[in-house]
């Protein structure tokens, strides 16, 4: 009990009270020594190892270039291209900017893998665009806060390749598994967006023409190669996912630079030192996780929780429905990349017990957790969006309520329905 409560009291409490959930669990680790070993004999020297052992990983390379890949995206004007291609192809449905939010955020996903990346460089641009056509200013933001969850969700994600490091599953299997999910979501938010645009009256625009289809399809088409690239390689065993990442920003920069001319190196230089300051939060909070990783494994932690479960809960579904709730509970609280830090060590061990595929368990956890960008009172994407919209949160809130429902609705799909993420990886991977 008195570990129980220096490794979680202390964590909640840390977290309470503002400190960062880096070091929060660095805290929490060193209660849970100090309570059982005291304050004299802790190993001060194992913990600096188990810190620097978390970052110590390849794997984890991807994320820096994913988030440089984001930036470039974002600063390069390819937004913009992203937003015409979509235009062409969807705008002439009924509430047809709304649409084209969604099938823009869809895109730019495989692009990005960040949801802040889709709200704070595409938000705007899709906001402002459906303004001018007369949508109201909430539904634009509300529909741009909901699409750009898409972005960790088709790959490439950083959160899959969080989970896949933490978790030692396939990280190209977690990309794979998050492909079809990822796509019904983007189709249940076009359902709902066509219902609510038909309930107001929202415009239809005239079909575009073939000629200007190609024409946006041509301009766009070097930054949609991106995400071909990565998969393709990385299932042609040509590179593997770090690498892949790699050889994108190499791709991106390139096409930034010398295709499009849109980036001077003044620009890049900025862009580049944002990345190293976003990559250095993180470090924190991978050094942080890993040690209290290490805490939970040293002390049976983990173990406790399996053999208290499996007295209480002798089938894997109401398990992934307990663990559904209290995921979205944390992800309400937390940011979703410290949330996979602090939860996937914890519960990886657990489904499996229970029987669980990892890959299906992890892309319903990051599925999870990026509701919970979107769900008051943290929502890093709400704030984002309410940010750059302008408007009060309260009204936002109320105009994206809708919006959950296709989002539950495919959290439970992917949850009871294993072959919707499992599928593509059996597929192609064997």
């Amino acid at each position: 009990m008195i570990i129980f409560l220096a490794l979680f009291g202390t964590l909640l409490l840390l977290l309470f009270i503002g400190v960062p959930v880096g070091f929060a669990m660095i805290g929490a680790s060193i209660s849970v020594l100090a309570a059982t070993r005291g304050f004299d004999s802790i190993p001060y020297e194992m913990l600096a190892q188990r810190t620097l052992y978390g970052v110590n990983s390849f794997t984890l390379l991807a994320i820096p270039a994913f988030l440089l890949i984001g930036r470039l995206m974002n600063a390069s004007g390819i937004s913009d291209r992203v937003f015409n291609i979509a235009r062409s192809l969807v705008g002439h449905l009924r509430g047809g900017l709304g649409h084209v939010n969604v099938l823009s955020s869809m895109i730019f996903a495989g692009m990005s893998g960040s949801a802040v990346a889709d709200a704070g460089g595409l938000g705007p641009l899709q906001m402002r665009a459906m303004e001018r056509d007369g949508y109201d200013k909430g539904f634009s933001a509300a529909v741009t806060a909901s699409s750009a969850t898409i972005g960790p969700i088709i790959p490439p994600s950083i959160p899959a390749v969080i989970y896949g490091a933490l978790a030692n599953v396939s990280i190209a299997a977690v990309f794979l598994g998050s492909i079809v999910p990822g796509v019904l979501m983007g189709l249940g938010l076009m359902v709902l967006v066509a219902y609510i645009s038909h309930k107001r009256g929202y415009p239809v625009a005239k079909r575009a023409t073939m000629r200007q289809i190609a024409s946006a399809c041509s301009a766009g088409f070097l930054p949609i190669l991106t995400p071909i690239i990565i998969i393709a390689g990385i299932l042609s065993g040509i590179f593997t996912p770090t690498e892949a990442s790699a050889i994108a920003v190499v791709y991106c920069t390139i096409i930034a630079f010398f295709v499009y001319g849109t980036i001077t190196v003044r620009e890049f230089w900025v862009i580049c030192k944002d990345t190293a300051v976003d990559t250095a939060a993180l470090l924190v909070i991978i050094a942080g996780s890993a040690l209290y990783a290490w805490v939970l494994a040293r002390y049976q932690v983990t173990t406790l929780i399996i053999d208290y479960l499996a007295v209480n809960i002798d089938n894997k579904y109401v398990l992934l429905v307990v663990l559904n709730i209290f995921i979205l509970l944390v992800g309400c609280f937390i940011d979703s990349v410290p949330a996979l830090f602090l939860l996937t060590p914890i519960l990886t061990p657990l489904v499996i017990s229970y029987g669980i595929d990892p890959v299906h368990f992890g892309v319903v956890m990051i599925f999870n957790l990026m509701i919970g960008l979107v769900t008051p009172p943290v929502g890093t994407v709400l704030f984002t969006v309410q940010r750059v919209a302008d408007i009060p949160f309260g009204h936002l809130v109320k105009e994206i309520l809708p919006f959950y429902i296709p989002l539950f609705a495919m959290l439970i799909a992917i949850t009871f329905l294993p072959w919707l993420v499992l599928a593509v990886p059996n597929l192609l991977l064997n």
